[in-house]
């Protein structure tokens, strides 16, 4: 009697193992802090975005990722008094996606995690600068639609945000990305 029963759990855990699949997206986009650039004469809270995250999926719908996030650099300045402020928002997390296909072709990700998220600063002022850097866990998500190319490629349309935290000050980040998801 308990021989059957080995069998069948030993079939179930191969069957989880043989429907799990690996995959690594890689985006690129624009983003935009929430840099509160109050009397600047030029505020540029935009720049260019990446990530490069690498999946596993634990069931058909869920997986389980891990990557690097980058929400660019945002830039302030103020040429009357010679002031400038650049900073930059990026980190590493890990998390859970939940993955929907809509079609054959047509998918939807949703993306939930902690990221070890790091803002640096750079200040100048006439001559001097001087530039400050803080880490702290925060929470990401994401939300994204994919169109399969192939059975191992999709293209991916992405929108992510976290937060950083940088001289006591909260940084809101987000990201619009387009990339490529490969399968193996």
């Amino acid at each position: 009697m308990k021989k059957p029963l080995l069998v069948a759990a030993a079939a179930l855990a191969l069957a989880g193992t043989a429907s799990a699949q690996n995959y690594v997206s890689v985006s690129a986009g624009s983003s935009d802090h929430d840099l509160g650039c109050g009397g600047a004469t030029v505020c540029d809270e935009s720049g260019t975005a990446f990530k490069v995250l690498g999946g596993f999926r634990i069931a058909p719908n869920f997986a389980l990722e891990g990557g690097y996030m980058s929400y660019g650099k945002s830039k302030a300045r103020d040429s009357g008094l010679g002031i400038s402020l650049d900073t930059t928002v990026d980190g590493f997390g890990i998390g859970g996606a939940f993955l929907h296909d809509f079609t054959p072709q047509w998918n939807f990700v949703a993306r939930l995690g902690v990221a070890q998220m790091k803002a640096k600063a750079k200040a100048t002022v006439g001559g001097a600068s001087g530039s400050d850097s803080d880490s702290s866990a925060q929470l990401y998500a994401g939300l994204g639609v994919g169109y399969r190319l192939s059975k191992q490629m999709s293209l991916d349309a992405a929108w992510d945000t976290s937060r950083a935290k940088i001289a006591g000050e909260t940084l809101d980040a987000s990201a619009f990305s387009l990339g490529l998801t490969f399968a193996f």
